[in-house]
């Protein structure tokens, strides 16, 4: 089944850019391009999804506009 893939052609550039994806961690710096990035992504979504969460708890009402439960609807339509 998965057979032997060594005569497919690689691009380096590919392939370079494949190891560097997965080696991040090894390059990372903050600086003055990442920070905004880092602090978008690490604390305001995170914040605006909570304040979200919050402000709308309770005031979405998730009960089904038919009073019967779909069960006994799709038990009653046969």
């Amino acid at each position: 089944m998965g057979g032997h893939h060594d005569n497919l052609l690689k691009d380096p550039a590919i392939e370079e850019w494949i190891w560097m994806r997965q080696n991040t961690n090894r390059y990372f710096k903050i600086n003055r391009r990442t920070a905004p990035a880092l602090l978008m992504m690490g604390v305001a979504i995170p914040v605006a999804t909570f304040y979200f969460a919050f402000s709308t708890q309770d005031k979405v009402d998730l009960k089904p506009a038919a009073k019967k439960a779909w069960a006994q609807a799709y038990a009653e339509s046969k």
